[in-house]
């Protein structure tokens, strides 16, 4: 990892699998059974996936998983507070993060963007007078320190640190205030705009310094937030992100950086479209990108590889959207071999899928798209064509296979 992160070819490409909580994987029963289905196929019969408060994500993968799919990295969390308040047959109230509603339909929960508890909200008053501030001096650390020190000096994985108030102020603003709300506050609001994600960043600080003040020397890397693209564009424009984002994410890489040993590397998770922005996040400090969704536009892997790949490490590339869930096993391999010999040369690429591999996706697919990558990226690379085999980049193989149009919900889409 530390070889790949210094942009040398090690004995072979680093893979992640539970490396974070945004490179895991997602059970939705009874049809989307991803994790289920991955436990019984690596042939764990006495535990079963633990899905999350949000979003149907089984954050804590069983250890074993981890190392079926070859992971190189595991991921530390905080110990949080999860109590929650039943508002509704459906609906879930989450004080510790800022009152966000979570709303259950059939068997998905997902944050409640239909009446977000802070969408009232436009005024510092409205600041002050909020229910659902959390206690800063919460302890978030029993049993963490102890679990750190284990990962760090009885395994070889590469430790990465995540915390519970990584998506704030941005990202977060949006859950609680509601996307369209926290947008168009930096337009209309200015003001407000900065009061409120000022009392976000107020948590993000505090509890991000409890954790890796406690944390800081075991991790070789800090996990931080905040989706900035969309499927065809960033969410905003990049003068818009240097006046309202910005400068809050250098606050947080900076107060984060002060726990960590020298070595260790700092890894932002944003999603879609964030081509724009990468120099910028380089600049305030960000070394690896995750996780590079390459079907977004600009995002092929060939272009970052070209522009970006000795300034900031990838992590991520293997599509979710279409090729993982729909593909057949041999399609898979195939598009990983061509990931493979677009990102990996010199270093600077650590595979993994392009998000938390979606529900509906097929275990069989997963376990050969993570050995494909074991055996594939050995060093010195050299991943000859298939017999027969087209000469298309991986995003261009991807849309050759016309993947959308397998798609088991195609009707209800």
């Amino acid at each position: 990892m530390y070889a790949a992160c210094s942009y040398r070819e090690p004995d072979r490409v680093p893979i992640c699998f539970g490396g974070s909580s945004a490179t895991v994987i997602d059970e939705i029963p009874p049809n989307g059974t991803a994790a289920s289905d991955l436990y019984k196929l690596t042939g764990i019969t006495d535990a079963e996936p633990q899905i999350g408060l949000v979003g149907n994500i089984v954050a804590v993968p069983d250890d074993r998983v981890i190392e079926r799919l070859h992971s190189d990295m595991h991921y530390l969390y905080a110990n949080v507070p999860t109590d929650v308040i039943q508002e509704d047959e459906n609906t879930k109230v989450w004080p510790f993060y800022f009152g966000m509603r979570i709303k259950t339909i059939g068997q998905h929960s997902m944050i409640d963007f239909t009446n977000p508890p802070m969408a009232h909200m436009s005024t510092e008053k409205d600041i002050e007078e909020y229910p659902h501030w959390p206690d800063l001096k919460t302890n978030i650390m029993d049993g963490v320190v102890e679990q750190a020190r284990h990962l760090h000096e009885d395994t070889d994985y590469f430790v990465v640190g995540d915390t519970p108030f990584a998506y704030y102020p941005f990202n977060g603003y949006g859950f609680n205030s509601g996307m369209d709300k926290w947008l168009m506050d930096m337009k209309i609001r200015p003001d407000f705009y900065h009061k409120l994600s000022n009392r976000f960043l107020e948590a993000n600080l505090a509890f991000t310094g409890q954790f890796y003040q406690g944390v800081g020397k075991y991790v070789d890397c800090a996990m931080v937030y905040d989706d900035l693209g969309t499927q065809v564009s960033g969410l905003m424009s990049l003068k818009d992100y240097r006046e309202f984002y910005k400068p809050y994410q250098a606050e947080i890489i900076k107060n984060i950086r002060q726990w960590l040993r020298p070595e260790a590397k700092i890894m932002i998770h944003s999603c879609g479209s964030v081509y724009q922005f990468i120099p910028d996040l380089i600049e305030i400090g960000v070394d690896i990108l995750n996780p590079v969704q390459p079907l977004a536009a600009n995002m092929e892997p060939w272009r970052l590889k070209k522009e970006f790949g000795k300034d900031i490490v990838i992590l991520g590339g293997h599509d979710t959207q279409l090729l993982l869930p729909n593909g057949t096993e041999e399609e898979n391999i195939r598009g990983v071999k061509k990931l493979l010999r677009e990102y990996a040369e010199g270093g600077g690429y650590i595979f993994a899928a392009s998000i938390n591999i979606q529900a509906d996706t097929p275990a069989p697919n997963i376990i050969a798209s993570f050995d494909a990558a074991y055996e594939h990226g050995t060093y010195p690379l050299e991943i000859p064509p298939d017999e027969g085999e087209d000469d298309l980049d991986y995003v261009s193989y991807i849309k050759s296979l016309k993947l959308g149009a397998r798609t088991k919900y195609k009707k209800a889409i």
